[in-house]
């Protein structure tokens, strides 16, 4: 017997991918697209999209050609690491065995890492910088990803 890799909801697998897609495009900010007047890159359409869910710190955001993210370095790291892992979901679905993996647990463990970071740096017990708030950035997206793998893709045993 083999087993075979079976997509279900593909309609909403393919929405979701393209969504974070362009998701992650945008939140990139202005920069990409060759602004780059840094002032002007901070009213732009791409800051005013991701206005509701980022507080938008220049201070704490990336910049591309000259002009801020639209989201802080945490965010982005958040919206690359779910992008590539949801990109990705088939073939990680065929290379590895998934059904008994603890990812309700690595969510968990993201939130608290994210959290306990966001709290260390409040209380000045450390700084964190671009660098770290994006790698826990990505842990928190890949961790987001994972949590859903399952329910898209689901192993099916096949005679021979």
């Amino acid at each position: 017997m083999n087993a075979t890799i079976h997509i279900e909801h593909k309609g909403l697998y393919v929405f979701v991918l393209f969504a974070s897609m362009i998701l992650t495009i945008l939140a990139l900010g202005p920069g990409v697209f060759g602004v780059v007047d840094p002032v002007a890159s901070i009213h732009s359409i791409q800051h005013q999209i991701f206005n509701m869910v980022c507080h938008q710190d220049p201070l704490r955001s990336f910049s591309v050609n000259g002009g801020y993210m639209a989201v802080c370095s945490r965010c982005i790291g958040i919206y690359a690491g779910f992008t590539i892992i949801w990109l990705s979901m088939p073939l990680i679905a065929r290379v590895f065995k998934l059904e008994n993996v603890p990812f309700l647990q690595l969510f968990i463990g993201a939130i608290m890492l994210n959290l306990v970071d966001v709290f260390g740096n409040l209380i000045q017990f450390w700084t964190n910088t671009d660098g770290s708030r994006f790698i826990f950035g990505i842990i928190f997206g890949v961790s987001t990803a994972l949590l859903l793998i399952n329910e898209f893709f689901k192993q099916k045993m096949i005679e021979d």
